[in-house]
């Protein structure tokens, strides 16, 4: 068996968008993630979005939820929504 990893124009790119409440966390973030891929950051509806751009392998995609853990670390009323292939995911600051 065979197995292909699709590319991004395949199975139609989308990037992986992380939405935050607050500034800080969402400065946090960004922080934790300038190294790693390229990023936007922008002020939207009330909050915060942080946009991962280029190739979200694994390696990426498990860097940039524990970021977005560490950057919600210390405030448990902190919440930040994970867009991921079409999906939400939401994590809770411990």
């Amino acid at each position: 068996m065979t197995v292909r990893r699709l590319a991004d124009s395949d199975r139609g790119y989308e990037p992986l968008r992380i939405r935050l409440h607050d500034e800080r966390h969402a400065r946090a973030l960004e922080s934790q993630l300038a190294a790693l891929a390229p990023l936007e950051l922008e002020q939207r509806d009330g909050g915060w979005e942080v946009t991962v751009g280029g190739s979200l392998g694994d390696k990426l995609v498990v860097s940039v939820l524990n970021a977005v853990s560490n950057a919600l670390a210390g405030d448990t009323t902190a919440t930040a929504l994970v867009h991921l292939n079409g999906r939400e995911y939401q994590l809770q600051g411990e």
